[in-house]
């Protein structure tokens, strides 16, 4: 019964019209007009009677075009809610990052992160800007909260950065509250340490690090994070210092390639007084 109904509503406009030629035809074959007058009256208005009883019955055809339609246009609007969010992330992004210049005398070269890539607990990233745009290696990398990494590779038209959360990356810092001097070095996950600290010097939780003059590689008084935590290392006149950085490398995006690089005079004469000071040692 239920096929024989479903079949009906399929198939109703093609059942009323081969009904109609039928009745058409058979009507035809009277040939008296006057005496089809009444009885045409009749037909039509019981079709119309038909159409309005059988108008509650839904169209699976109509239907099915309809929710397709519908998944459609849904589908739209959510691809186009995504690009809003997108753009507004993206927008306040850039307006903090318009702010940097104003704070510094060098040059800053916007690049876009292209690529992130993790080895052996040494993180990377690729922007996408090179030589074609002024960066060269040794250029430090900040964003609107504070020091990203340094670029160590560059070709025509892309870099690579070696991140601060790097286990091979050693930062000169310093507390800005207090001018104490340290080293700062990433432990895994989102941890930095600030190390060389004694535990005579004055720290404090929440006091801000940032880079520090004696720093061959980075510029001075970037912002590298705060403390959360200050805990004395057993066996040791030094505090362990954990940072946290200011940076959120998660949701890195965009950045700023400082157009500076360190004094080469002052690396090879340091370099030279390392070696020196090595084989004395060895002697």
């Amino acid at each position: 019964m239920r096929g024989l109904i479903d079949f009906v509503v399929r198939y109703r406009n093609y059942i009323t019209l081969s009904t109609l030629v039928v009745m058409s035809f058979s009507l035809m074959s009277i040939g008296n007009l006057s005496d089809l007058g009444g009885f045409r009256a009749v037909i039509v208005g019981s079709i119309g009677w038909i159409q309005s009883a059988f108008a509650w019955i839904p169209n699976p055809v109509a239907l099915k075009s309809e929710n397709t339609a519908l998944r459609e246009l849904n589908l739209q609007l959510a691809v186009e809610v995504a690009r809003s969010r997108q753009a507004i992330v993206e927008n306040e992004t850039l307006r903090k990052l318009m702010k940097l210049p104003q704070y510094t005398d060098h040059r800053l070269i916007t690049a876009d992160i292209v690529g992130k890539t993790t080895t052996e607990q040494r993180n990377y990233a690729t922007i996408d800007k090179g030589k074609a745009d002024g960066i060269r290696e040794g250029m430090s990398c900040i964003n609107d909260a504070g020091l990203v990494g340094i670029v160590i590779g560059v070709s025509d038209h892309y870099a690579v950065l070696e991140l601060l959360i790097n286990r091979d990356t050693r930062v000169s810092a310093k507390v800005l509250r207090t001018r104490v001097d340290g080293v700062i070095q990433w432990e895994g996950e989102n941890i930095l340490v600030l190390k060389n600290v004694p535990r005579s010097l004055d720290v404090r939780k929440y006091d801000a690090i940032v880079t520090s003059a004696y720093s061959a590689k980075y510029p001075a008084n970037i912002v590298i994070g705060r403390v959360t935590a200050i805990e004395d290392e057993p066996n040791s006149l030094f505090h362990r210092i954990v940072v946290q950085p200011s940076v959120n490398f998660a949701t890195l995006e965009q950045l700023y390639v400082v157009d500076a690089r360190p004094d080469p005079e002052r690396i090879n004469l340091e370099r030279k007084i390392d070696e020196t000071s090595r084989t004395r040692v060895t002697q």
